[in-house]
C-alpha cells in the first residue's frame, strides 16, 4: 500500500537500535509488522526521492510504490554486522527502483515491469461470483516426477498470491488476473471495452496494480526469485 506524504511525515523516526531490531525480525522471521513499521518510518525518504526525480502528479503513485519495493529489498540485504544506518544503505535501492520505474514511464512502449514474472503457472480466473481468489489459482495435475516439496511450494505461493491480490481493488484485481495471471491473457482491446475505459487508462491501472501486487508479495516474505 502506498503511504501518503502526510502519513509519512507523521511517522515516528527510528533510532539505530530500533531499526536493527525491526530488520532482524524481518530477516529472521519475515515479521510483517516489523517490515510495516520500518517502511512507514522511511516512507518520507521515498517521497523525497520521487519528488526529486519526477513531480508529475499522474506518476507519483507508480513511483512511490516502486520506491517502497526498494525499501523492502534494502531490508532483505542489509548487513547487520556493519555500522551503517539503514537510511543510508536504503537510499541506493530506493533511487534505483524509482529511476528504473521513471524510465519505463518515459519510454515509448509503456509495458508494465515484470508483468509475466508475477504470474503463477496455469492461473485460471474463477467465474464471477463463484469461489475465492485462492480457489481461482488452479494448478496443473502434478507430473510423475514432481516432488512433494515442489507441490507444497506451489500451493503456498498460490495462497500468498491470493492473499496479496486482496490488497488490490476489484478493478485492479480483474485487470491483473485477466492480463497477467491466465494462460491466455485477455486482449487489451477486449478488456478495455469490457471495463469501459481507454487503453491508456487500462495500462496505467495495470502498471500501478502490478507494482502494488509486487509490494504486497514482498511484504509477505515472497522473494523475487519465487515470483518467476
Amino acid at each position: 500500500m502506498v503511504i501518503s506524504y502526510a502519513a509519512a511525515l507523521k511517522a515516528p523516526m527510528l533510532d539505530s537500535v530500533q531499526e536493527r531490531r525491526l530488520i532482524t525480525k524481518w530477516q529472521a522471521q519475515r515479521d510483517r509488522a516489523a517490515m510495516q513499521a520500518l517502511v512507514t518510518s522511511h516512507a518520507r525518504q521515498v517521497h523525497a526521492c520521487v519528488r526529486r526525480i519526477n513531480r508529475t502528479p499522474d506518476h507519483q503513485e507508480d513511483l512511490l510504490a516502486e520506491g517502497l519495493i526498494g525499501l523492502i529489498q534494502a531490508a532483505d540485504r542489509f548487513d547487520l554486522s556493519r555500522d551503517t544506518r539503514f537510511s543510508t544503505y536504503a537510499q541506493w535501492w530506493v533511487q534505483n527502483y524509482v529511476r528504473a520505474a521513471n524510465a519505463r514511464l518515459r519510454s515509448v512502449i509503456d509495458t508494465p515491469s515484470n508483468a509475466r514474472s508475477l504470474a503463477i503457472h496455469d492461473f485460471h480466473g474463477a467465474e464471477e461470483g463463484e469461489g475465492t481468489l485462492e480457489d481461482s489459482l488452479a494448478s496443473d495435475d502434478p507430473t510423475p516426477e514432481e516432488a512433494t516439496l515442489a507441490r507444497a511450494h506451489k500451493r503456498e505461493l498460490r495462497q500468498l498470491m491470493a492473499a496479496a491480490l486482496t490488497d488490490l481493488g476489484a478493478t485492479e484485481q480483474d485487470i491483473v488476473i485477466a492480463r497477467n495471471l491466465r494462460q491466455t491473457p485477455e486482449p487489451l482491446e477486449d478488456l478495455a471495452q469490457r471495463l469501459g475505459m481507454g487503453r491508456d487508462r487500462l495500462r496505467q491501472i495495470e502498471r500501478r496494480a502490478l507494482s502494488r501486487l509486487k509490494y504486497a508479495l514482498l511484504a509477505r516474505g515472497v522473494t523475487t526469485a519465487r515470483m518467476v
